[in-house]
């Protein structure tokens, strides 16, 4: 959030705190306030809470949406257990400033 507010870009960054159950009213509100989502989760693309959100997001606050709902995840693969290869398999902090700029159409 601090490198998108340096580009004029003011994101809000919602940690859930658990998943079951879903605070999908947070997620709601947060879309009715900034009109986008972006989902950054560490699991493979498919069957992730990632995709549980951006569905939830659709149903619930489709109506709000100017963009798509993005979402970044882990690089399809087994996880690496060497150090090196583990960064490259996990999103950082450039996939996630490059996909919310895109999101804002930046």
């Amino acid at each position: 959030a601090e490198q998108l507010r340096e580009e004029g870009i003011d994101a809000e960054v919602i940690n859930l705190r658990s998943l079951r159950p879903l605070d999908r009213n947070a997620l709601a509100s947060s879309v009715r306030k900034t009109n986008r989502m972006v989902v950054v989760e560490e699991g493979w693309p498919q069957c992730g809470v990632g995709a549980e959100i951006s569905a939830v997001v659709n149903e619930d606050a489709f109506d709000y949406l100017d963009a798509p709902v993005e979402r970044i995840t882990g690089v399809d693969v087994p996880m690496p257990y060497a150090e090196n290869l583990e960064k490259m398999a996990l999103p950082t902090v450039e996939d996630i400033v490059r996909v919310a700029k895109r999101v804002c159409y930046r």
